[in-house]
Order: C-alpha cells, then structure tokens, then sequence
C-alpha cells in the first residue's frame, strides 16, 4: 500500500522546487519516496504536468500509466473517479478547491511508514498537504482507468 500526497503552492515553479528539495533530501537519505510528478495549473486554468520519474529511476510504462490514472483522476475526470470508489470525494474536492490559477502542486506517491516525514517536509514550504491511502486495488483501478 501506499499514499498519496498532494502539497498545494501559491506559485507556478515552486512545486517544481519542493521537488529538488525532496530529491536532495533522499540522496542523502533523509527521505524517500516512491515516485512524484508536479502539476501546473496556468492562469488561464489550463493544466501541465510534468512526469519526474525518470529523474528517480526509471520505472517505465507502469508508472506512467498508474500517474495517468492519477492525474486523470484527480484533474479532470472527478466524476468517473467517484463512479469507480478510486478516490473519496473529499479528497478530490479539496484538490479541486486547492489548485488555482497560476498555482501548481507536487503529487508524491510514498510508503505509509515514510509519509509522516514527507508531510513534515512538505509543511515546511506549503500551507496545504492534503492525502489520502492508494492501496493496491485503487492502483490497479486508476492504471485501468488511464488505459480506457
């Protein structure tokens, strides 16, 4: 199992720099996390991610689909996410509500044992954490739903 963390920023590059944080802590084993991507939200409302995986190691087709189904997911298909008990409703919401125009946010996906940490760090440069559990049947759900 694992979980997923969402950190919320005011501004468009500091997800981005939360990430390099994260990467740097882990180098020097302070943290660890199992995968990550950032998520822009332009001022126009359009949404950019940016897959970092690769940067961790390379995890192929896997990964890019289970962060498919998650940004899907979370972003723009809410609705169909609710439908398949993928996520709670709350979660999303709070997403939804959190990331504004000209904001960005930093998903990392984290074993339980190692979120405390990660949430601790995150605090330290965004006012919203949000996260919820991503068992293994969720992800295998949200990996079929980005193939769909």
């Amino acid at each position: 199992m694992s979980e997923l963390i969402v950190a919320v920023f005011d501004q468009k590059l500091a997800a981005d720099q939360a990430l390099l944080d994260l990467l740097g802590r882990e180098q020097s084993h302070l943290t660890d996390f199992e995968d990550a991507v950032v998520v822009v939200k332009n001022a126009d409302g359009k949404i950019r991610v940016k897959a970092y995986h690769d940067l961790l190691e390379p995890v192929g087709e896997l990964s890019n689909d289970l962060w498919g189904g998650i940004v899907s997911s979370v972003v723009f298909h809410r609705s169909l996410a609710i439908a398949h008990e993928v996520f709670n409703p709350d979660f999303l919401n709070q997403v939804e509500d959190a990331l504004q125009p000209g904001s960005s946010a930093l998903l990392v996906l984290v074993h339980p044992e190692a979120s405390a940490r990660i949430v601790e760090e995150l605090s330290e440069l965004s006012s919203v954490i949000i996260k919820t559990p991503l068992p293994e049947a969720k992800r295998k759900s949200l990996k079929s739903l980005s193939a769909s």
